[in-house]
């Protein structure tokens, strides 16, 4: 290619860096930053193939420069440990299987206007036995779509999308998440935010077929009821409850109302990365903010609300709210630490 593309603006990478330094490049991957318009597109896609395709979208650079940034490569091992699966026989099979089905699968994008553009995922996907690699070519058409959307940005637990069983709790997962954005303003509360689909949006971002669930009892239940149980089960970040909506007896949707939970630690510790080194202070260090944190409860609340009021500010730019609060309370508190 003879032009560079970038993901983020000048200003976002410098964010990146100082909040994530070498957290998404490294192999020990945990989170993925995906468009919002990804989480919201129109697709059909196994759970598992889901979750090889978000680690693989995780391994894409920020900056395409060239036709080998489009491939992607990881161990089983890295795909096992990234996702936080059960590691075993069984599991290993489920994986190599499932990069079978990933290239023909295909994925929607609709635009503001009414237009839509329709992609396949992957070009080429392919598993080496003999090195226990999966290696991954995106459709280029589509990753130089994504870099038209980089103004709306989810970031994603890959541990928490690996915890789903089910397609549809995962579509739930992401597109939760793409609208939590909303989180505190426009009428919600603190820690809480919702969106809403009509029972033909759903069936259209599910691609259901219009001979599925003849009967609304099977759809409410199969499609929406059950997968948003399993995901307050799997204590993600977030819980759903669903709001029907409608006009006499006929049901016309649904509001989802999310609100902030429990996230439930990983089973496998990323071993050692300079990311961890980075974003995680010596157990001293930590133990003497707790203190402080106590200390100074009332201070420490009133920067956590700030860095949540910049994010709501902007919604695209990259904050870890802990992160950032713990960074500025630690450099107001320095010399008692």
């Amino acid at each position: 290619m003879s032009e560079e593309y970038s993901l983020f603006s000048d200003e976002e990478m410098e964010a990146l860096e100082k909040a994530l330094p070498e957290n998404l490049r490294t192999k020990d991957r945990k989170f993925l930053l995906q468009p919002n318009v990804i989480s919201r597109s129109i697709n059909d896609v196994e759970a598992t193939e889901k979750k090889l395709m978000a680690l693989a979208m995780s391994y894409m650079p920020y900056k395409i420069e060239n036709e080998e940034d489009y491939t992607v490569s990881f161990s089983i091992s890295d795909a096992i440990k990234a996702l936080d699966l059960t590691d075993g026989q069984k599991q290993r099979e489920i994986l190599e299987n499932s990069v079978k089905k990933i290239s023909g699968k295909q994925i929607t994008i609709n635009q503001e206007n009414g237009d839509w553009f329709a992609y396949t995922w992957f070009d080429k996907a392919s598993w080496q036995p003999s090195s226990k690699m999966f290696t991954l070519t995106f459709n280029r058409a589509l990753g130089d779509a994504l870099v038209q959307y980089k103004n709306a940005y989810s970031k994603i637990d890959l541990a928490s999308l690996g915890r789903l069983s089910s397609k549809y709790s995962i579509r739930y997962f992401e597109i939760g998440l793409s609208y939590a954005g909303n989180k505190g303003i426009n009428g919600n509360k603190k820690g809480q935010w919702y969106f809403e689909f009509s029972v033909q949006q759903l069936k259209q971002l599910f691609m259901i077929d219009k001979n599925q669930y003849k009967r609304t009892c099977d759809f409410t239940r199969r499609v929406v009821y059950d997968p948003i149980d399993l995901l307050n089960d799997a204590k993600v970040g977030f819980t759903i409850q669903a709001e029907q909506i409608t006009k006499g007896k006929k049901l016309l949707g649904f509001r989802f109302h999310c609100e902030e939970s429990e996230v439930i630690p990983r089973r496998h510790l990323l071993p050692n990365s300079k990311s961890s080194n980075k974003l995680v202070p010596p157990k001293d260090e930590s133990e003497n903010l707790s203190r402080l944190k106590e200390k100074y409860a009332e201070e420490y609340q009133q920067i956590i609300d700030q860095v949540e009021e910049e994010q709501k500010q902007n919604p695209g730019k990259l904050i870890i709210t802990a992160y950032e609060a713990n960074k500025r309370f630690a450099e107001l508190h320095k010399d008692e630490l």
